[in-house]
């Protein structure tokens, strides 16, 4: 053989190997790409997700103090409740324990939300009011009012024949009752979300105490209430529903005489059990965030505006004196613990969902409420003031709203009016049939 055609010989030689090399590597390929199509589609999900969440800092001290994200100053005098190390490992992680959700996720209709007094409840009820009235979605409802189970804890029965769907079950509930987690689950959806907000124990008292005037009913300034003996003051509520501890009260429990160390405990074990997210009043933007993240909506779903505020305010703990402080403290001990408690909770899930992703999305709902204040807003000789806002209560100055724009005056509504609206709906809905399909908007 000429040496010419040895070298053609093995160019071709050369040649072949070449494209046989490279047929193995794309039928190697081709078998990769078809074993992870054979995946579950949550498995990948989740893949994809731990390799996202591995790139967020673990915040530093520096971090929280700086950040929206810190924990509110409080001098509690030692009254909190000593919770058990390892109760808090074991419940700080309540039974929504997933890790926040990356990319699409589907929103969310169903929830439970306990209104507890005078803890920014009302600017919630109104977001989730005006959620369902969007969506078509159906709530629990008194015949009239706001409340359905106060006194007595919530039963199922309570709720009027007239406004029940029929299977009795309910998208929502957002109005005023007291806890009773057995009957609610009768009727909520199994999916519900379960949802309540705190605040810090005496500056829920002091608005209490302004709002309902309970000067008068107790026949005593604040400084002498906060002297009184737990035992004369635990069953002295005016209207037998406000009073001391009212967050204990409206979760369902009466006296703390009862309730030591190990017992509310207990208590606290169980209420983390039960709410998906328990909001702070405090960090009340936070907070949406974390509902936002919760219910997989949108910024635009829970933005708001601070549409109310006291004539008589004295909702701040630095109006009143260090002792009178000291003595609401200790007429409120059973808030005082689940306040404490809540507040390392929602520490946790903050620093769950990451500080620095934190400030980006409380910065977009506070430029989307500051939008909204700017529509919605107008002087309060403005024609266009929306005329229903006089029949707020004297004790509220509300903010002027204008009255031609149909998403305004849903923000503007008083909980009454609103209610009104929402059931007028469902009567509707009682006689021409219930949405049973839920149409959501995107």
């Amino acid at each position: 053989m000429s040496p010419l055609a040895k070298t053609r010989f093995r160019s071709s030689n050369n040649t072949s190997s070449r494209r046989r090399s490279l047929l193995f590597v794309m039928v190697g390929c081709a078998a990769v790409v078809f074993i992870v199509s054979l995946q579950p589609q949550q498995q990948r999900k989740s893949k994809v997700f731990y390799q996202v969440s591995s790139h967020w800092r673990k915040p530093n001290e520096s971090d929280v103090k700086n950040s929206s994200a810190a924990i509110p100053s409080l001098d509690h005098n030692n009254l909190a409740s000593k919770v058990d190390g390892t109760l808090w490992t074991s419940v700080k992680v309540n039974r929504n324990s997933a890790p926040p959700g990356v990319g699409n996720c589907q929103p969310r209709t169903n929830l439970m939300f306990l209104k507890i007094h005078k803890c920014a409840s009302s600017t919630a009820q109104r977001i989730f009011l005006r959620y369902g009235k969007k969506h078509k979605l159906t709530q629990v409802l008194p015949l009239t009012g706001n409340y359905l189970g106060a006194p007595p804890p919530f039963k199922s029965a309570m709720i009027p024949r007239s406004l029940r769907t029929p299977d009795n079950t309910y998208n929502m509930m957002v109005v005023h009752t007291r806890l009773h987690t057995p009957e609610l689950e009768k009727v909520m959806k199994p999916d519900a979300k379960w949802v309540t907000i705190v605040r810090e124990p005496v500056a829920q008292f002091l608005s209490l105490w302004s709002y309902f005037d309970l000067k008068k009913f107790y026949s005593k300034s604040l400084e002498e209430f906060a002297k009184l003996p737990y035992e004369k003051v635990v069953r002295w509520r005016y209207a037998r529903v406000y009073g001391i501890h009212q967050m204990f009260y409206d979760l369902g429990y009466g006296s703390a005489e009862e309730y030591g160390e190990k017992e509310m405990t207990a208590v606290l074990q169980r209420l983390n059990q039960t709410f998906h997210l328990v909001m702070l009043a405090e960090r009340f933007d936070e907070s949406l965030v974390l509902l936002k993240d919760l219910m997989c909506w949108r910024t635009e779903d829970v933005a708001y505006l601070s549409i109310n505020s006291l004539v008589r305010p004295i909702d701040s703990a630095t109006t009143v004196t260090n002792t009178t402080r000291a003595g609401i403290l200790r007429l409120s001990k059973p808030d005082v613990q689940i306040y404490d408690f809540f507040s390392r909770v929602f520490q946790e899930r903050v620093e769950q969902f990451g500080v620095e992703r934190m400030a980006q999305e409380v910065q977009l709902l506070r430029q989307a409420n500051q939008n909204l204040t700017q529509l919605c807003t107008v002087d309060r000789d403005d024609p266009r003031l929306y005329k229903e806002q006089m029949n707020w209560p004297k004790q509220v100055k509300p903010l002027p709203v204008r009255g031609d724009i149909p998403e305004c005056i849903d923000m503007a509504k008083t909980e009454l009016s609103f209610l009104d609206d929402v059931r007028s709906i469902q009567r509707v809905w009682s006689k021409k049939g219930w949405p049973h399909l839920v149409q959501l908007d995107t």
